[in-house]
C-alpha cells in the first residue's frame, strides 16, 4: 500500500514541480548585477553553470539567449514529465495545453487517493491531496504495525520501511518453516518460489489422495 501510495505521491510531485524557467526568470536583468570581476558577474556565472548542466552550448551566447534556451528546455521537460504521469494514470494527452494536463492529473490522483482511503476507512472529506495522502501514510503505517503485532515483531521507533523488510522476513521465517515440515528445500528460495513450492506440494498430496481413493 505505502509503494503505491509513494507512486501517487511522485505523480503529485510532478504536478506540482516548478520549472527551471523559475531559475532563467530569477536572473531577469542579470546585467544590473554587481561584478564579483572584471570578466564574470555572479548571476552570468549560475546561468553558465546551468547551461553546463543541462549541456546546453554556451559560447559567443548572451544572457538572455542562454535564459531563453534554458526556459525552452524546462518547458519542454516539464510537458514531457506531464506526458508520462498522464499516461500512467491512463489520461489522454491529445491537443492538451500542460495546464489542462495539470488539472486533469490532479483530478485522477484524488480519485485514485480517494479509492485508498475507503479501503482503508480513511474519511476524505474536505481534504486536499497533499492532505490526504498524509492521512493514507498514517493509515498504511497503522495497517502494518497491527501485522506486525501478530507476527511478533516490535515497531516501536520504528518506520515503515523498517516495519515491511522485518515483517517481510517474518513471513519468509514462517515459510521457510512450513517448507522445511513439508520436505521442501528452502535455501536460496524467495517467498514466492516457497509459496509455488508449497501449493505443489499441497497439490501433489491432494492427487496422490485421490488416487488411493478405492472407487465405489
Amino acid at each position: 500500500m505505502l509503494k503505491k501510495l509513494t507512486g501517487l505521491a511522485l505523480v503529485g510531485a510532478i504536478v506540482l514541480s516548478v520549472p527551471v524557467a523559475a531559475f532563467a526568470e530569477d536572473t531577469q536583468g542579470a546585467a544590473t548585477a554587481v561584478p564579483t570581476s572584471k570578466s564574470t558577474k555572479p548571476v552570468k556565472q549560475l546561468l553558465l553553470d546551468k547551461a553546463q548542466i543541462f549541456g546546453i552550448s554556451t559560447e559567443g551566447k548572451t544572457s538572455e539567449q542562454i535564459k531563453a534556451e534554458l526556459k525552452a528546455l524546462s518547458a519542454a521537460k516539464h510537458t514531457e514529465q506531464l506526458n508520462k504521469a498522464a499516461a500512467k494514470l491512463g489520461i489522454s494527452t491529445d491537443g492538451k495545453t500542460a495546464e489542462q494536463l495539470k488539472a486533469d492529473i490532479e483530478a485522477a490522483v484524488q480519485v485514485k487517493l480517494k479509492e485508498k482511503a475507503t479501503k482503508l476507512g480513511v474519511s476524505a472529506d474536505g481534504k486536499t491531496n497533499k492532505e490526504l495522502r498524509a492521512a493514507l501514510k498514517a493509515a498504511a503505517l497503522t495497517k502494518l504495525q497491527e501485522q506486525a503485532a501478530k507476527l511478533g515483531v516490535t515497531t516501536d521507533g520504528k518506520t515503515s520501511k523498517e516495519i515491511r523488510t522485518e515483517l517481510q522476513a517474518a513471513a519468509l521465517a514462517k515459510l521457510q518453516e512450513k517448507a522445511t515440515k513439508a520436505g521442501i528445500a528452502t535455501e536460496g528460495k524467495t517467498a514466492k518460489e516457497l509459496h509455488a513450492a508449497l501449493k505443489a506440494s499441497k497439490e501433489g498430496k491432494r492427487a496422490e489422495a485421490v488416487k488411493k481413493k478405492p472407487l465405489n
